[in-house]
Protein backbone atom coordinates (compact mmCIF):
# COMPACT_ATOMS: atom_id res chain seq x y z
CA UNK A 1 0.00 0.00 0.00
CA UNK A 2 3.21 2.59 0.69
CA UNK A 3 4.13 1.75 -2.74
CA UNK A 4 1.18 2.77 -4.39
CA UNK A 5 0.45 5.76 -2.50
CA UNK A 6 4.18 6.87 -3.32
CA UNK A 7 3.92 6.14 -6.90
CA UNK A 8 0.52 8.01 -6.81
CA UNK A 9 2.01 11.04 -5.17
CA UNK A 10 5.10 11.00 -7.67
CA UNK A 11 2.67 11.00 -10.69
CA UNK A 12 0.46 13.68 -8.69
CA UNK A 13 3.81 16.06 -8.66
CA UNK A 14 4.82 15.15 -12.10
CA UNK A 15 1.39 16.16 -13.20
CA UNK A 16 1.08 19.37 -10.97
CA UNK A 17 5.20 20.52 -12.80
CA UNK A 18 3.97 19.72 -16.06
CA UNK A 19 0.36 21.04 -16.32
CA UNK A 20 -2.25 19.89 -18.14
CA UNK A 21 -2.10 19.86 -22.05
CA UNK A 22 -4.39 23.00 -22.18
CA UNK A 23 -2.62 24.97 -20.00
CA UNK A 24 0.82 24.12 -21.33
CA UNK A 25 2.37 27.35 -24.36
CA UNK A 26 2.99 25.99 -27.67
CA UNK A 27 6.10 24.21 -28.38
CA UNK A 28 8.21 26.70 -30.45
CA UNK A 29 8.34 25.40 -34.06
CA UNK A 30 10.85 23.09 -34.99
CA UNK A 31 13.11 24.06 -38.44
CA UNK A 32 11.12 20.91 -39.93
CA UNK A 33 7.85 22.01 -38.87
CA UNK A 34 8.44 25.34 -40.08
CA UNK A 35 8.87 23.98 -43.56
CA UNK A 36 6.02 21.86 -44.08
CA UNK A 37 3.20 24.66 -42.42
CA UNK A 38 4.58 26.91 -45.92
CA UNK A 39 0.90 27.78 -47.58
CA UNK A 40 0.44 28.45 -51.00
CA UNK A 41 0.36 25.60 -54.13
CA UNK A 42 4.04 24.50 -54.90
CA UNK A 43 5.59 25.97 -57.86
CA UNK A 44 5.50 23.22 -60.82
CA UNK A 45 9.25 22.08 -61.74
CA UNK A 46 10.12 22.37 -65.73
CA UNK A 47 13.19 21.33 -67.20
CA UNK A 48 15.09 25.11 -67.70
CA UNK A 49 15.12 25.39 -71.62
CA UNK A 50 15.82 28.17 -74.28
CA UNK A 51 13.26 30.78 -74.54
CA UNK A 52 11.96 29.67 -77.85
CA UNK A 53 8.95 28.38 -79.51
CA UNK A 54 9.14 26.34 -82.67
CA UNK A 55 6.36 25.64 -85.07
CA UNK A 56 6.51 23.30 -87.90
CA UNK A 57 4.16 23.17 -91.22
CA UNK A 58 4.76 19.38 -92.90
CA UNK A 59 4.50 18.16 -96.14
CA UNK A 60 5.35 15.59 -97.96
CA UNK A 61 8.64 15.66 -98.44
CA UNK A 62 9.30 18.83 -97.13
CA UNK A 63 9.08 20.94 -93.83
CA UNK A 64 9.11 24.41 -93.40
CA UNK A 65 10.16 25.51 -89.61
CA UNK A 66 9.47 28.15 -87.82
CA UNK A 67 11.38 29.56 -84.94
CA UNK A 68 10.70 32.56 -82.79
CA UNK A 69 12.51 33.48 -79.72
CA UNK A 70 11.47 34.51 -76.41
CA UNK A 71 14.79 36.81 -75.57
CA UNK A 72 17.49 38.34 -76.86
CA UNK A 73 20.69 35.40 -77.62
CA UNK A 74 23.97 35.40 -79.21
CA UNK A 75 25.80 32.18 -80.71
CA UNK A 76 22.25 30.77 -81.64
CA UNK A 77 22.62 26.95 -83.35
CA UNK A 78 19.61 25.57 -84.86
CA UNK A 79 20.04 21.63 -85.93
CA UNK A 80 18.11 19.45 -87.84
CA UNK A 81 18.34 15.69 -87.83
CA UNK A 82 15.50 12.87 -88.74
CA UNK A 83 14.62 10.30 -86.37
CA UNK A 84 13.14 6.65 -86.49
CA UNK A 85 14.26 5.81 -90.41
CA UNK A 86 13.76 9.86 -91.56
CA UNK A 87 16.39 10.87 -93.69
CA UNK A 88 17.20 14.36 -94.59
CA UNK A 89 17.61 15.07 -98.57
CA UNK A 90 18.96 18.45 -97.99
CA UNK A 91 18.01 22.15 -96.87
CA UNK A 92 19.45 24.54 -94.37
CA UNK A 93 21.10 22.71 -91.32
CA UNK A 94 22.72 23.89 -89.22
CA UNK A 95 21.64 27.25 -89.35
CA UNK A 96 23.64 29.25 -87.55
CA UNK A 97 23.07 32.95 -86.02
CA UNK A 98 25.88 35.59 -84.25
CA UNK A 99 22.65 37.27 -82.26
CA UNK A 100 19.07 36.83 -82.29
CA UNK A 101 16.69 39.83 -80.50
CA UNK A 102 13.10 38.67 -78.04
CA UNK A 103 10.26 38.28 -81.06
CA UNK A 104 12.75 37.60 -84.04
CA UNK A 105 11.87 34.78 -86.24
CA UNK A 106 14.58 32.22 -88.06
CA UNK A 107 13.05 29.93 -90.73
CA UNK A 108 14.35 26.25 -91.71
CA UNK A 109 13.10 24.50 -94.89
CA UNK A 110 14.02 20.88 -95.19
CA UNK A 111 13.86 18.06 -97.33
CA UNK A 112 13.41 14.84 -96.26
CA UNK A 113 12.53 10.83 -97.11
CA UNK A 114 10.27 9.36 -94.61
CA UNK A 115 8.74 6.47 -96.63
CA UNK A 116 5.66 5.02 -95.68
CA UNK A 117 6.67 4.97 -91.85
CA UNK A 118 5.97 7.31 -88.84
CA UNK A 119 9.01 8.76 -88.30
CA UNK A 120 10.29 11.95 -86.25
CA UNK A 121 11.56 15.59 -87.40
CA UNK A 122 13.66 16.91 -84.71
CA UNK A 123 15.02 19.92 -84.04
CA UNK A 124 17.84 21.54 -81.16
CA UNK A 125 18.35 25.55 -80.52
CA UNK A 126 20.72 26.19 -78.44
CA UNK A 127 22.58 29.65 -77.49
CA UNK A 128 23.37 32.33 -75.11
CA UNK A 129 20.00 33.81 -73.22
CA UNK A 130 20.52 35.82 -70.10
CA UNK A 131 23.96 34.91 -69.92
CA UNK A 132 23.36 31.47 -69.48
CA UNK A 133 23.63 28.44 -72.46
CA UNK A 134 20.52 26.72 -72.79
CA UNK A 135 18.99 24.45 -75.52
CA UNK A 136 15.74 23.37 -76.45
CA UNK A 137 15.12 20.03 -78.78
CA UNK A 138 11.39 19.55 -80.08
CA UNK A 139 10.40 16.80 -82.57
CA UNK A 140 7.35 16.75 -85.07
CA UNK A 141 6.21 13.12 -86.33
CA UNK A 142 5.92 12.80 -89.66
CA UNK A 143 3.42 10.35 -91.32
CA UNK A 144 1.51 10.28 -88.09
CA UNK A 145 -0.61 6.77 -87.86
CA UNK A 146 1.30 4.55 -90.27
CA UNK A 147 2.84 1.94 -88.92
CA UNK A 148 6.11 3.41 -86.92
CA UNK A 149 9.20 1.54 -88.50
CA UNK A 150 9.89 -2.07 -86.54
CA UNK A 151 13.01 -3.31 -84.79
CA UNK A 152 14.80 -6.24 -87.30
CA UNK A 153 13.51 -9.47 -86.92
CA UNK A 154 14.61 -11.62 -83.91
CA UNK A 155 13.99 -14.27 -81.58
CA UNK A 156 12.35 -13.64 -78.43
CA UNK A 157 13.10 -15.41 -75.00
CA UNK A 158 12.99 -14.88 -71.52
CA UNK A 159 15.76 -13.90 -69.00
CA UNK A 160 16.81 -15.86 -65.41
CA UNK A 161 14.35 -13.21 -63.88
CA UNK A 162 11.83 -13.70 -66.41
CA UNK A 163 12.00 -10.55 -68.14
CA UNK A 164 11.89 -10.39 -72.05
CA UNK A 165 14.79 -10.51 -74.17
CA UNK A 166 15.14 -10.35 -77.87
CA UNK A 167 17.99 -12.09 -79.30
CA UNK A 168 18.87 -10.06 -82.33
CA UNK A 169 20.81 -12.06 -85.23
CA UNK A 170 23.42 -10.52 -87.40
CA UNK A 171 23.09 -10.82 -91.39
Amino acid sequence: MKYIGIVGMVVLLAAAACGTEGARPPAPPTPSTVATEKAGPSEPTAKPSAPVNVTATLKPGAADLDVVFGADGSNITIEVWGVDGLKLEGGASPVSKPSVRNGQSVKVSVLYDAGATESNLAIRVSGTFNGREQAKVQSFTVNAGSQPKGAPAGESKVDKDGRPVKVMKSQ
